[in-house]
């Protein structure tokens, strides 16, 4: 979401020269180099390289609420683990969470909570979390995994360590409000946390959410991992965008976690 005017491995870099030791990447398997696609190797090269940390992955699962593609996504679980591995991350995204018509939502709750325990002993095995990412219904349509309540249903009778949730903040603050509630009930299930600003998904100062609070009630209630600025830098100046992250992360002491 950032430097999108630069190919995707200078983008790497120019996120360095902001100031950040720390990536996400969406699909590591669709970024775009010149004509064609850059490999995954490549981008995991380039982030080793210029001793960037990556720090989440998405790689785009299948639809798990079709019963028909449990296959699949146990398929896709196996190459998300490999790329996990490439990247050398614990954690990766999984969506998967499209309407399939003529299911009700609790129906596809349901195929979607069965399809991730079919999965637990692959993710067991090599020691990665997937993170469910709920979505909001203004910026996603179409979805049926909206805000905090689906995602914590899931997670709590699947009750693993190896499935939690994305807790994009931007998209909760879309579907529910009362971010620091909704956190407070659903920290145990907290697998890594992502920023921006509502409701412009610009970075934090830029819209309505009380970021400096959050993130103190955050390290307070135990989380010590990576935040993932997931914003649009505002009028695409992304100078002044890593200048306000950095700034709220002096105003709230916010230390990176220990490499």
């Amino acid at each position: 979401m950032w430097f999108k005017d630069l190919d995707f491995l200078d983008r790497i870099t120019a996120a360095k020269e902001v100031g950040f030791d720390a990536i996400e990447i969406w699909n590591p398997q669709k970024k775009k180099l010149g004509g064609g696609l850059v490999s995954a190797k490549k981008i995991a090269e380039r982030a080793r390289g210029e001793g960037m940390k990556v720090t989440s992955i998405s790689p785009g699962a299948p639809s798990l609420a079709d019963a028909n593609n449990l296959n699949a996504f146990i398929d896709w679980i196996d190459l998300a683990v490999e790329l996990a591995d490439l990247f050398d991350v614990p954690n990766f995204n999984l969506t998967g969470h499209k309407i399939v018509e003529g299911q009700s939502v609790q129906e596809m709750l349901g195929t979607y909570t069965r399809a991730v325990e079919a999965a637990l002993g692959k993710l067991e095995s090599a020691g990665k979390i997937a993170t469910i990412e709920p979505y909001n219904p203004f910026d996603h349509p179409g979805h049926f995994i909206y805000g905090v309540e689906p995602a914590l249903s899931i997670c709590r009778a699947v009750d693993s360590p190896n499935l939690k949730i994305n807790w994009d903040f931007f998209h909760m603050q879309r579907t529910d409000g009362n971010l620091i509630t909704h956190l407070e009930d659903g920290i145990h299930q907290v697998g890594y946390v992502q920023l921006a600003d509502s409701p412009d998904r610009f970075q934090p100062g830029t819209g309505e959410v009380a970021y400096g609070r959050i993130l103190n009630r955050l390290r307070n209630l135990g989380y010590k991992g990576y935040i993932g600025a997931e914003c649009f830098p505002q009028d695409q100046n992304a100078m002044v965008a890593a200048s306000d992250i950095a700034a709220l992360a002096e105003s709230v002491n916010l230390q990176p976690p220990m490499k």
